[in-house]
């Protein structure tokens, strides 16, 4: 552990990969409880549009995709909001339209570019201070907003109707709730990857389900468990020379695979 330490890009890899791994697991308990996956994978793929406009121009990249995770949740929530179209239907639609868009931007970039796939599966070596900056500062605004607004959600996760007639205004957690979820999604991407960054929203979260009886404890397990896959996954990336994404991962599945059967064992 010092020895991985002792290199600034580890501990640049390993302080983002927490901070980003506790910003994706918070959020994956009311992702799981409304039942919002598509929402996820949708702000991920959506990343590659403007990581890809990014590479072209020789943008800032944090910037850039922090745009396009905005401007994803603005339109899923205003376009969404009318009635007529499916939050998921518009998802559904945007994330192949923006990989499509992507791809055809780094086609017109002359030259290979490698650090395309760093995004699609993440890379350690790709992690510096500003990400860890940008990441602490998103995942204290989660934080804030989860505190401030704790007993809308709570509504608006288990029963959006009762959340209207107790006068939560859905409307704006909705809005805020699409927005957090966009950029964690895209200031996560170079640690975990486009493809991959999905399962952190969600894993976390399915675990804590199966053991707490409230989303406050829900909240804690999910965390724990968060942090526990990122730490283990740059670990175990660093030593057997893989990407950070799939590492973490996988990780994280095989901590849902136990927590499983333990869940089997004790019921039976």
């Amino acid at each position: 552990m010092i020895e991985l330490l002792s290199y600034q890009f580890m501990a640049y890899a390993l302080i983002a990969s927490i901070l980003s791994g506790l910003a994706c697991s918070i959020l994956s308990n009311y992702i799981v409880l409304r039942k919002m996956e598509f929402i996820s994978d949708g702000a991920a793929h959506t990343a590659f549009g403007g990581i890809a406009v990014a590479v072209l121009f020789g943008w800032n990249m944090n910037l850039i995709s922090i745009i396009t995770g905005l401007l994803f949740a603005t339109f899923i929530f205003f376009v969404g909001k009318k009635g007529k179209i499916n939050e998921n239907s518009l998802i559904g639609m945007l994330f192949p339209l923006s990989m499509a868009l992507g791809v055809i931007l780094m086609n017109l970039k002359p030259g290979y570019t490698p650090e395309i796939e760093s995004y699609l599966f993440g890379d350690i070596l790709m992690v510096n201070m500003t990400d860890i900056i940008t990441l602490g500062i998103i995942l204290i605004s989660v934080i804030l907003f989860i505190t401030i607004f704790n007993k809308e959600l709570k509504y608006f996760s288990y029963n959006e109707r009762m959340a209207k007639i107790y006068g939560v205004p859905v409307d704006l957690i909705r809005y805020l709730f699409l927005i957090a979820v966009a950029l964690v999604v895209v200031t996560s991407v170079k640690i975990i990857g486009i493809i991959l960054v999905t399962s952190l929203l969600i894993t976390p979260g399915v675990i804590a389900r199966l053991w707490a009886k409230s989303i406050n404890q829900m909240i804690i397990i999910s965390s724990i468990f968060g942090v526990i896959s990122a730490f283990f996954g740059i670990y175990i990336s660093y030593y057997l020379d893989i990407p950070s994404g799939p590492a973490i991962v996988v990780i994280l599945f095989i901590i849902f695979l136990i927590n499983y059967f333990i869940k089997k064992l004790i019921k039976t």
